[in-house]
């Protein structure tokens, strides 16, 4: 067991994570990063009830939304030029060969640290999702889930907003949509290493 992950092993450590999936990987990453800075900041601003604190709240919320859109663009972007190229079929093909316990074994040996492994559960996921329904139908699910993301920041903000205006603290939007946004690098930062599996199978 193992062959097939420590062949992938090998190939990313010496070439690292293709582009562009590095680019929205770090996207996602960057939108948990994002989150705790923000509920930090809108914790700072309660607290000091002034012009920079707020300022800095509003300064996040863009950061946090501009983030997202950018990783929505690169998706979006390769999507299109997938569809183009016919490059869905030969992923399709690379999915159907890759062996999930194999590579799993893999991964799990520095993943499996916490009882309950989340980040192997979600990559074991996602290569079972590419191979019953396809590669074009899980990216299709990602855009689906980093929209859902946006309109997660945006009531967060669309709450924010209404807080400071009447001044009736809203902690539990703050906990759950903080929550919501913590959880991405989980399935998408995951996600480069999901993709990166087949495109290092047959190097």
């Amino acid at each position: 067991m193992g062959v097939q992950g420590r062949k992938i092993f090998a190939v990313t450590a010496e070439r690292g994570f293709p582009e562009p999936w590095l680019s929205f990987g770090n996207c996602l990453c960057n939108e948990s990063a994002l989150s705790t800075r923000l509920k930090a900041a809108i914790e700072t601003a309660r607290k000091e009830q002034d012009g920079v604190s707020l300022a800095t709240v509003g300064e996040v919320f863009d950061a946090k939304q501009a983030n997202l859109a950018t990783a929505a663009g690169i998706l979006q972007q390769v999507r299109s030029e997938y569809d183009g190229t016919g490059e869905w079929k030969r992923l399709d093909a690379l999915a159907a060969r890759l062996d999930i316990a194999d590579v799993s074994e893999e991964w799990g040996a520095v993943l499996n640290v916490h009882p309950l492994p989340l980040v192997m559960t979600s990559l074991q996921f996602n290569w079972a999702y590419m191979k019953e329904h396809g590669v074009a139908a899980f990216y299709a699910m990602c855009s689906e889930y980093v929209a859902a993301l946006q309109k997660n920041t945006a009531r967060w903000r669309t709450a924010w907003t209404t807080e400071v205006e009447t001044g009736a603290v809203d902690i539990l939007t703050t906990v759950q949509c903080d929550l919501v946004s913590i959880e991405a690098p989980l399935h998408c930062d995951a996600c480069k290493k999901t993709i990166t599996a087949l495109l290092y199978l047959d190097v």
